[in-house]
């Protein structure tokens, strides 16, 4: 088996490989097995018929709509336009074309010019001598690919890491494969042959197209998916208060990404059953009818209270970008967190539960913001809250704050606070401003954090899941 048979072999598998690692780097969870399965179904199905290889790969990869989603534009994105729509593009470039006055030189006539320029000049034959400018000259595309390959591992592409990397591998590739001859040609044919000039320069561009190509797939699918990365990891630990509007929608998706993950790690557990203690008098009757045999013992039963939570969140000016997304969070959470009550207030303070349950997420947060909007007022918000749920609270009960703890310089009513955490499991105050904010001001956190049992600083998407993570592992534990 030639090189050229052995590229057209290997190829395609080489490209699912890589393609099943794009998908990888899109939040699809693909495992050996999966990638085994997609390369029999494209063995199966072939490479020919586009679209039968999008819908193969696709019932073999994407378990689910929302990977359907992310998989429909990873395979447009990865294996380009469908041949129909180059084709027409290709033919609508061809009829403008012809409308012009001249005509461009064929490939063909292009080719032999250089022949003439290179047997009019043998310093030029000898320079340009190699396979590679044979196979140009040829159209070889199976020879031109070994070589731009062996070109790509050479200079080590798959490092690339940032889009601005891709002109300097472009140029490592074009000098491992020797580019620098057909550039030296053109330098000396410009003023002397422009004919043949114009065919070295057709030379070098479909080269140069051959190895961009390579780069920008090598950066799909090794770089991309890192940048993409990188900007959910900054994201994440960007203080919410800050995002602009250009990253919401990236954000709500990250949102809803930490919903799932949260869902599934704490979504699921089995929990050990334990009999308690032997009931004794139960077990001697039901032994009476075996002799005093006691085969079925019996075992004090105690009723275990599900643990609650109540969430408070202040929606007032102060945190009005930051409450936004926790009200976002909230509303993602309805199906993770159990037994979940939600509160919005600013100065008064009401139940939004059902909001959040009842309404599409826009809806609901406007609707929200709308009602309990405005001026802070703690002690207001804690008297309603009183009024609202605190006969609700008992010991299986975690009561989570999450405000800022400026109250315009009036009493915040810290005594409600502390009654509050008398009755429930813990209390709970998660705070936007950074540490160093705390008690400065009309701050009222150095008095909250006396009558609290956790009160941290939580302005990002990790420092949220951190919290929540770690509450739903205390509940489930």
């Amino acid at each position: 088996m030639d090189a050229t048979e052995r590229f057209n072999q290997d190829a395609p598998t080489d490209r699912l490989l890589a393609f099943i690692e794009f998908l990888r780097g899109r939040d699809i969870i693909i495992s050996p097995a999966d990638s085994l399965v997609a390369m029999e179904v494209a063995g199966l199905v072939g490479y020919s018929d586009r679209t039968l290889l999008k819908n193969g790969l696709g019932s073999a990869l994407a378990k689910s709509k929302f990977e359907i989603d992310i998989f429909d534009a990873a395979f447009e994105q990865y294996f380009g336009a469908p041949a129909s729509d180059k084709e027409a593009q290709h033919s609508r470039s061809s009829s403008t074309d012809d409308d012009q006055e001249s005509d461009p030189p064929s490939p063909q006539t292009l080719a032999e010019q250089l022949s003439q320029a290179m047997q009019a000049q043998p310093e030029l034959a000898e320079n340009l001598s190699s396979d590679l400018v044979d196979a140009l000259r040829r159209g070889d595309a199976a020879a031109i690919a070994i070589a731009v390959e062996t070109a790509a591992q050479q200079v080590d592409v798959s490092a690339i890491k940032l889009l601005t990397q891709r002109g300097q591998y472009i140029r490592k590739m074009l000098d491992a494969l020797g580019e620098q001859a057909l550039r030296d040609a053109a330098v000396e044919l410009e003023s002397t042959e422009p004919a043949a000039f114009e065919a070295v320069q057709a030379l070098r561009e479909q080269l140069r197209n051959a190895v961009r190509d390579r780069v920008d797939r090598a950066y799909m699918v090794h770089a991309s998916g890192d940048a993409e990365d990188m900007l959910d990891e900054a994201l994440s630990n960007m203080s919410l208060g800050n995002v602009d509007q250009h990253h919401r929608a990236r954000l709500k998706r990250l949102l809803e990404r930490m919903t799932r993950k949260l869902a599934a790690r704490h979504g699921r557990i089995r929990k050990r059953v334990k009999r308690g203690q032997l009931a004794v008098p139960a077990t001697l009757r039901k032994a009476m009818a075996t002799d005093g045999v006691p085969f079925n013992p019996q075992w004090r039963k105690s009723i275990r209270r599900k643990p609650q939570i109540l969430i408070l969140c202040d929606v007032s000016g102060s945190v009005a970008a930051y409450a936004k997304f926790l009200l976002l969070f909230l509303h993602a959470l309805q199906d993770v967190l159990p037994r979940t009550r939600s509160f919005a207030f600013s100065s008064n303070l009401g139940e939004v539960t059902d909001i959040l349950r009842a309404l599409p997420v826009e809806v609901a947060i406007e609707r929200v913001n709308l009602k309990y909007g405005g001026a802070t007022d703690y002690a207001r918000a804690f008297e309603d809250f009183a009024t609202l749920a605190m006969s609700d609270i008992n010991r299986v009960t975690t009561v989570i704050i999450l405000g800022d703890a400026r109250n315009n310089n009036t009493d915040p009513r810290l005594d409600l606070l502390a009654e509050i955490r008398s009755k429930c499991r813990q209390l709970i105050w998660l705070n936007p401003e950074s540490q160093r904010s705390w008690g400065t001001g009309d701050s009222e956190m150095s008095g909250v954090a006396r009558n609290c049992d956790v009160a941290a600083e939580c302005s990002t998407l990790k420092q949220l899941e951190r919290v929540i993570d770690d509450l739903l592992t205390q509940l489930n534990g």
